[in-house]
């Protein structure tokens, strides 16, 4: 794979270890980075993705994949910015490699892009797949549960409201920060469109939600 090839030059010739350090301290550690800010990364990423076009789905499910198992996070956010720019050779079963990049290497960095720019651009496209996130909503895997929260947020008008109030009941108990953020936020994002709906739910559902939740939800609330 060429551009892969051409993109890890670039990254090494250029790493910059103070501020890889910095970087990698913000993400808690967990993964190590080259240091490439990420205006720089969009410079080295445009003409490459130009140099070397994919099109064929296939090709594009390769590299995809092929990027997330690449140890250094520059690469992640590059699988998550080929895939949008290359929107047009998704199929339905690119879900699958959706899936693949949330349970790999997961933490909100990725896992938020990928869920509200890809899997929820994907399921508009493709809406049959939208009964892939009732499965999600009880998975196992923390961040494919967030995924089923937040693939909604910039769906405004078109939001599933019935899904929406389900899959916050489903999981609002829980204890995962990260849920109950994305309970949230969910909720925040769709009170710019619905606020009645959000505050009604909200009300009802008051003694069962986190207080993070209710504070996140309630911020564009009057």
């Amino acid at each position: 794979m060429q551009l892969l090839y051409e993109l890890e030059k670039k990254f090494i010739e250029n790493k910059n270890s103070q501020l890889a350090a910095k970087q990698s301290a913000y993400m808690r550690n967990r993964f190590p980075f080259f240091g490439i800010s990420k205006p720089v990364q969009t410079q080295y990423e445009k003409p490459l993705f130009k140099k070397h076009p994919i099109d064929s789905t296939e090709d594009l499910k390769n590299i995809l994949l092929a990027l997330f198992k690449k140890e250094q996070r520059e690469f992640h956010y590059t699988a998550c910015h080929l895939a949008y720019y290359k929107s047009n050779l998704w199929t339905p079963d690119t879900l699958l490699v959706f899936e693949y990049m949330i349970r790999n290497h997961s933490w909100w960095d990725t896992v938020d892009e990928i869920a509200a720019r890809l899997v929820g651009t994907l399921i508009v496209r493709f809406p049959s797949e939208i009964v892939k996130m009732d499965e999600w909503i009880k998975d196992d895997h923390l961040w494919i549960r967030r995924t089923a929260l937040i693939f909604q947020l910039k769906q405004k008008e078109a939001t599933d409201t019935d899904r929406l109030a389900i899959y916050c009941q489903k999981v609002m108990e829980e204890k995962d920060f990260f849920i109950r953020k994305a309970i949230g936020w969910c909720l925040r994002e769709y009170s710019k469109t619905n606020p009645s709906f959000v505050q009604n739910f909200i009300n009802t559902h008051k003694d069962r939600l986190s207080p993070l939740s209710v504070r996140e939800g309630s911020k564009y609330l009057k």
